[in-house]
């Protein structure tokens, strides 16, 4: 069983960073990764992302096609388009 589970993603206000949020299911917890990532997918060879822990880079590497076409992206809506 993989250690990590992405659970969901999105983009952060200041350029180029996404937002991850994963599941460690050893220790039962959730855990919240800015990581690079310009318009073209998240960049591995980025400082931050080398810093993160090897079986989360795995997990991350691993569904790297998912997280770049917005599969795990939650979206957000305006309060004023909710009108």
């Amino acid at each position: 069983m993989d250690r990590y589970r992405i659970m969901f993603s999105y983009r952060m206000r200041s350029v180029g960073f996404l937002c991850v949020h994963c599941f460690d299911t050893f220790e039962k917890q959730i855990v919240t990764v800015p990581i690079y990532s310009s318009y073209d997918g998240i960049d591995p060879a980025h400082g931050a992302f080398t810093k993160l822990p090897s079986e989360l880079q795995r997990t991350l590497l691993s569904e790297k096609e998912k997280i770049n076409s917005g599969y795990y992206a939650i979206r957000t809506w305006d309060v004023e388009n909710l009108g």
